[in-house]
């Protein structure tokens, strides 16, 4: 009973320090359910995210770049109500990046994850090591006229067994702002816009080689604290490059968000 009374109280000393000598414990979540209306094929409910929490070790500067190193615990999860196997899955996993923030420019995040991906619908499970590199830049031209934004991400993802798949995917979208307004803290932004959706894979997968343009409508709302939360419906056609069926129409009603935050504030 002693060493275990001993034992909470070095915790109890140690610990507060150690969090206070960190430089951060962040953590955010992105999400995305949708209802995709396809021609030809089936309409699709589908529920994709993931979930972070770090630790931020140290940072260094140097002029206005800002470098984080950024040990984490992440989930993700997919689900969609067809059913199909590599559509339905849950992840947890770690792994550790350098995050840069440069002012102006797209925030940059590399690193590598290990991930144990549980196929709930195949019944059977794939962990893999995945090196990679991502990017999100926002930018409004003429001062809250003309919004758009981009993400990508290029990952080597690297099995226990089987082959190896380099993937390459991302979006860009750009927007007219037609009305905005505040209510609180938050900012809501009405923008029809025009995207490009992509996704390339080296093992040439049906499923992961598009090229995707079209046109959507979104009400946008987001504060300085977060979550931004994205309501919008959205055409687009999709050149499926791997598979037989040449091209998909598709209509897609959905809702995004995006959140963040510090436990250690």
């Amino acid at each position: 009973m002693k060493q275990y009374i001993v034992f909470f109280a070095v915790c109890c000393i140690i610990l507060p320090s150690t969090l206070f000598a960190l430089d951060g414990l962040p953590g955010s979540t992105w999400g995305s359910l949708e209802q995709d209306f396809q021609h030809p094929g089936k309409s699709d409910a589908i529920l994709q995210g993931w979930i972070r929490q770090g630790i931020a070790w140290d940072r260094w500067q140097s002029g206005g770049t800002t470098v984080i190193f950024t040990t984490y615990g992440t989930v993700r999860y997919n689900w969609d109500s067809q059913g199909l196997s590599w559509n339905n899955y849950f992840a947890p996993g770690m792994g550790a990046s350098l995050d840069f923030y440069i002012p102006s420019a797209p925030q940059v995040s590399a690193g590598v994850e290990r991930i144990y991906q549980l196929n709930y619908r195949a019944g059977n499970s794939t962990p893999y090591t995945a090196p990679f590199i991502n990017w999100y830049h926002w930018w409004d031209i003429l001062n809250n006229g003309y919004p758009g934004s981009t993400w990508g991400d290029l990952r080597w993802e690297v099995p226990d067994t089987g082959a190896s798949d380099l993937i390459l995917q991302g979006w860009i979208r750009q927007g007219i702002s037609i009305k905005r307004w505040n209510a609180g803290a938050n900012t809501f932004v009405l923008n029809p816009y025009l995207t490009l959706h992509y996704k390339k894979d080296s093992q040439d997968l049906d499923w992961d080689n598009y090229i995707a343009p079209g046109a959507g409508i979104a009400l946008d709302m987001g504060s300085a604290k977060g979550p931004v939360v994205s309501w919008g419906a959205e055409y687009t056609w999709q050149d499926e490059l791997r598979s037989k069926t040449e091209n998909i129409h598709m209509v897609s009603i959905y809702m995004r968000w995006y959140g963040w935050w510090n436990l250690k504030h």
